[in-house]
Parts: structure tokens; C-alpha cells; sequence
């Protein structure tokens, strides 16, 4: 095919437009459908109803054969072409009558559309504007197509595991818009069409003629992922292949496969379970009966069995398996060191709200030191400064120096610098003088940077100890520490525990402990409550168990959800040669005596220094102890540092206040009896150690002395 050609008045290279080309022929087409599964290896139970939206983006690959279309000539072929598509879908999943089969129908939008695209050819010529020669030109065309539908697909799905589907069926597809446009593309160098002056134009675009409906074969496979009990995501693959052609003329069939990825969310609908009848044939020799018999299931035989035991628990935590109990009556006496330093905030001359203070005078007459055996030695710190007061009182001739001290690393003791060591050491002087009356003149005001045993002020919590005001004093009685007395019942092992091995099938509503001694109620234990922590355990020193020769008696009692009960009881033996020590035991007679003194021995990370308020203490041990004590000495640390470090040094400690009370006993002609020494580290935590004064007082050795009293 030739056209003529003419010279365009640009001077350029020029070629006439080209006319629209008419469908001949129709190729055949084939393809291949990928399927890809994932095994599930969940136990098939019944599918729910289940609705869902869905959507789906893959490939459009279309294929016939177009010489002519639309009435115009065209100088290629058009035969495959190709172009994204995607989908917007609601569809369904309905169970069938036949195991792990279901019906899925989707309704839906679904893009068609495709581009063609010929190979070069080269009929037709142009000239030169500037040569005036005739020469070949090269073109392309291009045909795309715009096919819109509405379609409608039913599927046949089968399970082969529970969260894995194949589907295969049929749809139809109604043609909403289908449209073409047609384009030109010189490939010539240098060439351009006369009427735009470029080398693309579009040759021809508007509707094709197009069938109302085209019916496909759909399948599909994809795999459940859970988001909740009822709400799965579906991942799947679907594949669409053309029974009919989307458009047919001149003999030439237009159709389009699809491929694609599917991303579908699915609902499952609430269903009623049901309780189906189980038909059994009757049994032989009975004559055969016509029809079968449905038979109710029964009820499940619910379980109730358990076993208890009742172990002893020692204050480490061992246990003992039949355990005998000894109940005493203690006279306590607890000594607690006068820690004689105030700790403060960063950057604070205020003394904390952790120390209790008065507001008067007034307030401060019904102080006792000696009523605080209810609080252990860091409640009793808290009142160091009303102990000092008290005693400041009680000794006019007593003076005391007060020292500020700071931190050089915390932010704000950095900023105020040396005047907040001293305001710290006023504000203390101004409780002692205001709320105690103490004469100014008695004390003496001093400050410096860091304390002279300073704590690693590189670390916050050194920061936080070096933050304070030191009080010393020319009369060692008022830092002596508080001694308190008071009867505390104990019991030796301290607490028992119930190990319970319960069967029970339909669950357990109620389980309770009730322990008696002599009929009269002890204690009851509720195992479910939230208090008990699932732990069945007594404190038996918070009872009324007396020593005496009658056994304690329990009983457990259980009561399952659907109202069955089960009892077990036991007894737990009394020690008998307890209720020689008195004929009516009481909580003011006491068996024996329990001396606790807590030492504040070590300054930071030592072991081999102790500080002289110390001193005092271990006199009043050493004339504490008799031939028949039983001494106790137990070296703890802080919880800072390494555990196996903080170990070692609390052992190193109980052996150094071991050494020192031996050399006190040797000086007083006395014997020294068979020391226990323990090694507590900071396994065993004293005190509150988020704060300076908690950390402080757990760097000490606490001695015990226990002796029988006749």
C-alpha cells in the first residue's frame, strides 16, 4: 500500500494522516491459570455464614485479530494485548448440605480494558521538504480499549482443610462502557504529521460495538487468616476465562482472560449451636425394629476428687512434711541505731514530708521514744529529730553540731553551690529551736561541699546520699539507739501451707479452709479469693492458737459449678513440751526472750570501717548475752552494685561485728558462745532502698539473741 506525499510548509519532514484501519481476521488464544495454596493443618469444623467485601488487582491479557476496525484501513495487525486490572467485590461463603463444601457468590465491579500495540511496518512514503525526495517511513499503531463491567460469579468451594478453599463456577459479566482509541506513532526519525507537527496522533477513538454480556469460567483457591473468632482476612488467587467474546466483527472475536491477587475481608454470622441425636441401631438378639431409635446423649458424670496436705514453711522456706508446731509467747526487745543524718531533695533546704515533725510546742508533750516498738528502724529514723529534741530536753547541757552537706553532680545542688549545705543545716537548727525549744546557743551551725564519708557521687543514688546534715554531739546519749520492748507471739515453723492436687471436670465455685482448735474457730481461708493468690497459706502467729496439748484441726470443703462437694480433714500437732513452761498461757506470759539489735556499723561498700555510735551497742549486746544464748549475727548490703560483691560483704561484715563482740565479751570475763553467722546480701531487702535513709540502714549486720526463760 502506497499513499502520495506532499511538502508541509515547515520545511520539515511531513507525511499525510492516515486512515483508521477495519477488522478481518480472529487468532486463537490460550492460558495458563497458576494456582497457589497454602496447607492448613486445623481440624475441619462447620463453616458459619460468612460475608465479605473484597478486591483484587492483577493482569487483563487479551488476544484476537484486527485488520479492520470501525471502517477504517489500517497498514498492521493488532493480536495480543495486555493492561493491569483491578476489582471491587462483595461476595458470600454459604455452607452446603455436603461436608466442607460451600457456595460463594460475589457480586461486583470488575475492569477489562487492554492495549494493542502492531509491529513496525512501513507502507507509506513521504518527502523531503528540504530535498524534495521520496523516502519509506516507519510507523506503529496502538488500540486501546476502555471495557467496564458489572459481574456476577458463583463458585463451587471445597475444603480440603479448614482454613484452605479451591473454587471453580461460572459468571456473567454485563458491559457497562466500552470504548477504543486508536493512536499513531512515526518510528522515523525526524518525522512529523502535518497536522499536529508531532509524531504521535490519535488515528480514531469512540464506542466498539460490543455484546451486552459475555459469560466467563471463574476459579479460584485462597487461605484463611484469623483476626479474631469471627473476623478472617482471605488472601486468595482468582483466574477468569472468556466462554463467549466481549465483541465479534468481521468475523473477528474480541476476548479477554484475567489473573489477579484477591484481598478479601470476611464476616462470620452468629449461629445456634445444636445438639443433633445420635441413632443407634438396636442392639442383638431384640427382633429388627423398622426404624431407628433416637437415642438423647447423656449428661457427662462430672469429677470431683482431690487430695491435701499440710506442710510447715520455715522463715527460708523450706518445708517440712508433717510438721509440729510450737506456739511461744517472746518478750521482744528490739534496739534500732539513731541514724544521725537528715537526707534532702536535690536542690532543697526543706526538710521531706517522710520525717514526721510537729507543729508546736504543744504537740511535741506526748512524744514517746519508747512507744515506737511498732514501727521497725526506718519508721523510727522518720523521728529522729523529735528523739534528739526529747532528749536535748531531758540533758540542758547537751550541745550539737549540725553539718549541710551537698551533692557536687545533682543539678540543682550544683547550682546553689555551698549555700544550700548551709541552709540545710538552718533549717534543722530552726525545727530543734521553734518546735522544741531548744537555745540557740546549744547549737553550732557548720557546711561544707561533700560529706567527709562521702557516697559515689558519679551514681544518682550517691547524689541522693551525700544530699544531707550530719549531727554530732559531745554527749554520745543523745544518738544512743532506741530500745523498745513488747510480747510477740511466734510459732516455729511460722506458717503452713495446703498443697492441694484437685480433679474436677465441671470447675471448682467454691473452696474454703476453716481451722479449729478445741471447736473454737481459728481461721478461715478462702482459696479463691483474690488475697490468697491461689496460694493456700496459714500465718499461724496472727491466730489465737494456744501451746497447749490439743491438736489444731482443719478442714477443706469444695463445691464445683454444677453443686457437687467434697470434705477432707486433718490435724496439725501442738508441741507438748511447750505447755510445761505455763500452766495458762496468755499473750503477757512470756517462754522466752528475743533480743534484735540493728546495727548501723558500715559506711558505703565497706566492711572494715565502723563508726563509733556502734560502740554503745555492742556493750549492751555483750552484757545481753548469757552461756545459754543462742546469737544470731546476719550481714546485709544495700541492693546497689554487684549481688555476688554485695554477698561477699555482708558476710565480710557479720564476721567483723562477730570478731569485735567476742573481744567485748574476752574484756568482760565473759565466754563466748557458738556464733551463727549468715549471709543475707541484698537478697533479704530491709528497707525501702529507693530512698538514702532505707539504703543506709540496710548496710548492717542485725544480731539476735534468743535464750529460754525460766
Amino acid at each position: 500500500m502506497t499513499h502520495k506525499g506532499q511538502v508541509g510548509k515547515t520545511g520539515r519532514r511531513v507525511l499525510y494522516q492516515i486512515h483508521h484501519p477495519k477488522i478481518t481476521n480472529l487468532a486463537r488464544v490460550f492460558l495458563l491459570i497458576p494456582f497457589l495454596f497454602s496447607i492448613s493443618v486445623h481440624a475441619q469444623t462447620p463453616l458459619p455464614v460468612r460475608i465479605g467485601l473484597g478486591g483484587e488487582f492483577g493482569s487483563n491479557i487479551s488476544q484476537t485479530y484486527i485488520q479492520s476496525f470501525a471502517g477504517d484501513f489500517l497498514c498492521g495487525v493488532f493480536q495480543k494485548g495486555s493492561a493491569p486490572g483491578i476489582s471491587v467485590f462483595g461476595m458470600a461463603e454459604i455452607p452446603l448440605p455436603v461436608d466442607n463444601f460451600s457456595f460463594m457468590p460475589s457480586l461486583g465491579y470488575r475492569n477489562l480494558s487492554s492495549a494493542f500495540i502492531t509491529k513496525p511496518f512501513n507502507n507509506e512514503f513521504a518527502r523531503d521538504i528540504q530535498t524534495s525526495e521520496i523516502f519509506q517511513v516507519f510507523r506503529e499503531r496502538n488500540f486501546t480499549t476502555n471495557v467496564q463491567t458489572i459481574t456476577l460469579d458463583a463458585l463451587l468451594a471445597w475444603r480440603p482443610f479448614s482454613r484452605l478453599h479451591l473454587g471453580a463456577g461460572a459468571g456473567v459479566a454485563y458491559l457497562v462502557h466500552h470504548t477504543f482509541t486508536q493512536t499513531e506513532k512515526i518510528l522515523t526519525t525526524n518525522a512529523v504529521y502535518t497536522d499536529n507537527l508531532l509524531s504521535t496522533r490519535e488515528v480514531s477513538s469512540g464506542n466498539f460495538a460490543a455484546k451486552n454480556f459475555a459469560a466467563t469460567v471463574e476459579l479460584g483457591a485462597g487461605y484463611d487468616i484469623a483476626l479474631s473468632p469471627s473476623v478472617n482476612i482471605s488472601p486468595q488467587i482468582r483466574a477468569s476465562f472468556p466462554l463467549t467474546p466481549i465483541s465479534s466483527t468481521n468475523g473477528s472475536d474480541y476476548r479477554t482472560w484475567t489473573i489477579g491477587g484477591v484481598v478479601a475481608l470476611m464476616y462470620a454470622l452468629p449461629t445456634e449451636e445444636k445438639i443433633e441425636k445420635i441413632i443407634l441401631p438396636l442392639p442383638e438378639p431384640l427382633p429388627p425394629i423398622a426404624t431407628p431409635i433416637a437415642v438423647e446423649p447423656l449428661p457427662m458424670k462430672s469429677i470431683l476428687r482431690f487430695t491435701v496436705k499440710a506442710v510447715g514453711i520455715t522463715e527460708t522456706g523450706e518445708e517440712i512434711p508433717e510438721p509440729i508446731v510450737a506456739i511461744e509467747n517472746v518478750k521482744v526487745t528490739d534496739v534500732a541505731p539513731t541514724l544521725n543524718y537528715l537526707f534532702f531533695d536535690d536542690g532543697s533546704a526543706d526538710i521531706p514530708n517522710r520525717y514526721h515533725s510537729f507543729s508546736t510546742i504543744n504537740d511535741t508533750k506526748s512524744f514517746d521514744p519508747s512507744l515506737l516498738y511498732s514501727l521497725n528502724a526506718l519508721g523510727i529514723h522518720y523521728e529522729v529529730l523529735n528523739i534528739l529534741g526529747k532528749r536535748m530536753q531531758e540533758k540542758p547541757i547537751s550541745n550539737i553540731t549540725i553539718t549541710g552537706t551537698r551533692s557536687l553532680h545533682s543539678p540543682s545542688d550544683s547550682a546553689a553551690a555551698e549555700n544550700i549545705s548551709l541552709l540545710r543545716a538552718e533549717s534543722t537548727a530552726k525545727y530543734l529551736q521553734n518546735v522544741w525549744s531548744i537555745a540557740p546557743s546549744r547549737i553550732k551551725i557548720k557546711s561544707r561541699a561533700l560529706p567527709l564519708q562521702a557516697s559515689d557521687d558519679a551514681a544518682a543514688t550517691g547524689q541522693a546520699e551525700n544530699r544531707r546534715v550530719e549531727i554530732t554531739t559531745n554527749t554520745p546519749s543523745l544518738l544512743e539507739p532506741i530500745e523498745t520492748h513488747r510480747i510477740e507471739r511466734t510459732a516455729t515453723p511460722p506458717n503452713i501451707r495446703f498443697v492441694s492436687d484437685i480433679k474436677s471436670n465441671a470447675g471448682i465455685r467454691s473452696q474454703i479452709i476453716t481451722i479449729k482448735q478445741s471447736g473454737k474457730l481459728i481461721k478461715t481461708i478462702n482459696g479463691l479469693s483474690p488475697d490468697a493468690n491461689g496460694e493456700l497459706l496459714w500465718d499461724i502467729a496472727e491466730g489465737n492458737v494456744v501451746g497447749s496439748n490439743d491438736s489444731v484441726t482443719w478442714q477443706m470443703d469444695l463445691v464445683d459449678s454444677v453443686g457437687n462437694t467434697a470434705s477432707i480433714n486433718g490435724n496439725i500437732k501442738i508441741k507438748k513440751d511447750e505447755q510445761n513452761r505455763t500452766r495458762h498461757a496468755n499473750d503477757t506470759t512470756a517462754y522466752k526472750s528475743l533480743e534484735r539489735f540493728h546495727l548501723l556499723l558500715f559506711d558505703y561498700s565497706s566492711s572494715a570501717e565502723i563508726n563509733s555510735a556502734s560502740d554503745y551497742i555492742f556493750e549492751r549486746i555483750a552484757s545481753s548475752i548469757t552461756p545459754d544464748s543462742r546469737v544470731t549475727l546476719i550481714g546485709h548490703t544495700d541492693v546497689t552494685g554487684d549481688p555476688n560483691y554485695n554477698e561477699h560483704l555482708s558476710f565480710d561484715r557479720a564476721s567483723r561485728a562477730s570478731l569485735l563482740l567476742s573481744s567485748r565479751l574476752h574484756k568482760l570475763g565473759h565466754t563466748s558462745p557458738q556464733f551463727n553467722l549468715e549471709a543475707r546480701g541484698a537478697k533479704d531487702i530491709l528497707f525501702d532502698n529507693s530512698n538514702a535513709e532505707g539504703r543506709f540502714l540496710s548496710r548492717t549486720v542485725r544480731i539476735t539473741i534468743e535464750r529460754d526463760l525460766k
